[in-house]
């Protein structure tokens, strides 16, 4: 998870002893990673949904308005799939029929001038 400030304020430019102490009384116990990104922002590996929950809720992270969101990235997997039958569907179809699949783009190739559509799609799945 991805906690985010809403203003100025970097939610990473706190102590890290203020951070832990604040993640602790949040989360409980139960050990986890966090990562200060580039942004300003905190990563946060949890263990459990429970305790995604418990994060997804807050509003506040030391006294700053903050969102939290799944990191796009890391919460998601990619395949690749070739199947002629999907020639004729399009990338919103695939995505409204495949369940767990957040995002589906076609690869195509280069012919000339002109791009042409393969039977190979990449698929971006909801789970790691």
């Amino acid at each position: 998870m991805v906690i985010s400030s809403r203003g100025s304020a970097k939610v990473a430019d706190r102590l890290p002893f203020k951070i832990h102490r604040e993640l602790k009384s949040i989360l409980g116990d139960e050990t986890i990673k966090v990562t200060k990104l580039g942004s300003g922002d905190l990563m946060v590996e949890l263990k459990s949904n429970d305790q995604a929950k418990k994060l997804a809720a807050i509003a506040t992270f030391l006294d700053i308005p903050v969102t939290v969101s799944p990191h796009k990235s890391l919460n998601s997997s990619k395949g690749v799939i070739r199947s002629r039958d999907l020639r004729c569907c399009s990338e919103e179809e695939m995505v409204e029929e495949l369940s767990g699949v957040t995002h589906a783009r076609r690869i195509k190739v280069r012919r000339g001038e002109d791009k042409i559509q393969t039977d190979t799609v990449v698929l971006t799945f909801d789970s790691p």
